[in-house]
């Protein structure tokens, strides 16, 4: 895939690792995008134009088979929710334009991060870069 194909979409970004064991950073950031989708798919005469991702930046681990597992556990919606992978390199081509960090440490190689929440909107132009977890889901769908 590439971020062409969603040309004329506002779009919300956003990249975690599904091994995440910190309930306030990655699974949060699944948990907003949930309400997010919930909050535009519920509201009458919202926009149709959006769209929500999700990038992992574990791909070894972040396989297809386990991105949609962690997808149906938050309810995504395919139509309006994509949960994409690819090579490393790629990924950390993306996060880098952001401010997305991300790096293994300790003996068990364990992933270290920050937070990054991206809103583009259906130009393509960066609206929002929002760092940290300490937005709210109403916030993102007003921007």
């Amino acid at each position: 895939m590439s971020l062409s194909q969603f040309r004329g979409q506002a779009l919300a970004i956003t990249f975690i690792f599904t091994r995440c064991p910190y309930p306030t950073f990655c699974p949060l950031m699944a948990s907003n995008f949930e309400q997010v989708q919930r909050q535009l798919l519920a509201t009458p005469n919202a926009p149709t134009n959006w769209h929500l991702l999700t990038i992992p930046f574990d791909p070894e681990w972040d396989t297809p088979p386990r991105l949609k597992a962690f997808a149906e556990r938050y309810h995504y919606d395919q139509r309006h929710w994509s949960f994409l992978t690819g090579e490393l390199i790629d990924i950390t081509a993306i996060t880098e334009q952001f401010g997305q960090q991300f790096w293994r440490e300790g003996q068990d190689q364990s992933i270290s991060h920050n937070l990054r929440t991206v809103v583009v909107d259906a130009r393509g132009r960066v609206q929002a870069i929002i760092r940290e977890n300490k937005w709210k889901p109403e916030e993102l769908t007003a921007i």
